[in-house]
């Protein structure tokens, strides 16, 4: 039985969430553009497989709500994951995140790593090998244009979000997205307030004591998943990952993948994650 909810951040912002089956809690965030149905073709064999599964919304996307804070930093995010732990009385858990998922993962790894069991991302490296250059910009340059406000709301939304369509196809260019995810992410950011939510994450700009908190090497076990489509410079990054991530992490490529693994290779990913979580879950 899946049973929906919310639960409050700590600026006061209504976060949704669904979850389904018994066992180790797993918690998943998605990432842009995208909704919290991403998951949906995961759900049903982690569920049957032991797992708790548990999908949240992120902060501006629909269900949960637009925050009045306007506060996107990875900080918050990482906030939000503690507050959805605490509210459903939940002491350690297994977190997978992709792209802004992924982030807020590596974010609460370095934050409270005593509320993560192990750590699945998908697509971004770690925090402290991330490229940051001029190639990270050429490579990915929506984290420059899509972080103006108003104007990047309405590029985004032009032509009936055609930008979101040229992403999918530049960002997994052998990957035919589906008509109803494509439609279905779509009508998410229709949705009043939804497309501004999702450009301004690229307004958030790190602060210093942000930065000192959560850019750093951790000790939590990690599976990081990536595409061989991504940006030369970010495979690069991965190169250098097993360092800064804890013992028993892991390092995978899938060819012919491009930023949207668990959608465009999901047999190979649920094989990946469930060996994963087998060797970084203990007997209850």
């Amino acid at each position: 039985m899946t049973h929906s909810g919310t639960c409050i951040g700590r600026d006061g912002t209504s976060l949704a969430y669904f979850e389904t089956g018994a066992g180790r809690p797993v918690i998943a965030l998605h990432g842009f553009p995208d909704t919290y149905e991403t998951w949906n073709g995961l759900t049903g064999p982690l569920v049957g497989a032991g797992v708790r599964f548990i999908a949240m919304a992120m902060r501006g996307y629909m269900p949960s709500d637009v925050p009045g804070s306007g506060d996107y930093s990875v900080l918050q995010f990482a906030n939000d994951i503690i507050c959805l732990l605490d509210a459903l009385e939940i002491e350690r858990a297994t977190m997978i995140g992709h792209d802004w998922g992924a982030s807020a993962g590596y974010a609460l790894a370095a934050l409270a790593p005593e509320r993560l069991e192990c750590l699945v991302t998908l697509a971004i490296p770690p925090f402290s090998v991330f490229p940051t250059g001029l190639r990270e910009r050429l490579a990915r340059p929506h984290n420059f244009y899509l972080g103006f406000g108003p104007l990047s709301n309405w590029w985004l939304r032009r032509g009936d979000f055609e930008e979101v369509r040229r992403l999918y196809r530049k960002w997994s260019p052998r990957w035919d997205t589906p008509k109803d995810h494509m439609e279905k992410v779509i009508a998410a950011l229709r949705q009043a307030g939804r497309s501004r939510a999702a450009v301004d994450y690229y307004r958030a700009r790190m602060s210093d004591e942000d930065r000192r908190l959560i850019v750093k090497s951790i000790k939590t076990p990690v599976l990081m998943i990536y595409g061989s489509d991504e940006p030369h410079v970010r495979q690069e990054s991965y190169a250098r990952a097993a360092h800064v991530t804890g013992a028993g992490s892991r390092i995978v490529r899938i060819d012919g993948a491009g930023h949207w693994p668990h959608l465009e290779a999901p047999e190979r990913c649920l094989a990946e994650i469930l060996s994963f979580l087998a060797s970084h879950h203990g007997p209850d």
